[in-house]
């Protein structure tokens, strides 16, 4: 498992197991910018931005709080998100999620428990993921 915390001055460390293959986002910490990789990613905190892990999974864990564009081969929402999801894959509303905004996958999974306010759009899924843009990145591999 790697877990990512930060610096006095803002700068990103990563703690790496490489056997687990998984960034955490722990429960303190509050991240604002883009986040893009190929490991799978479980947010216990709060990201605002962007996250692009086109062949990996994403994981909403139930303090996690996320105000970003989500594009993702998985995504797992037992959290609060605000902002568009996009899958590939499976897109999981567990019991206690809240997302607001739109979510595009082929294949949505939702709980009885789960609130969901936006429209679901299985056609926008397949689309291509949009180009990094020139901001503030964090590269998670």
């Amino acid at each position: 498992m790697r877990t990512l915390s930060f610096l006095s001055r803002g700068e990103a460390l990563f703690d790496m197991n490489p056997s687990e293959g998984e960034t955490v986002i722990g429960r303190e910490i509050r991240f604002h910018g883009e986040l893009s990789g190929s490991a799978d990613l479980i947010i216990d905190g709060e990201v605002d931005g962007q996250i692009r892990l086109p062949g990996a999974r994403l994981t909403i864990r139930a303090d996690g709080r996320v105000h970003a564009s989500i594009f993702a081969q998985e995504v797992i929402v037992v959290g609060r998100v605000e902002g568009e999801i996009r899958a590939t894959g499976r897109v999981e509303l567990r019991d206690g999620s809240n997302v607001l905004g739109d979510v595009c996958t082929a294949h949505l999974s939702m709980e009885e428990g789960a609130t969901m306010r936006g429209s679901v759009d299985p056609a926008r899924a397949d689309q291509p993921f949009p180009e990094e843009t020139g901001g503030s990145t964090t590269h998670l591999t």
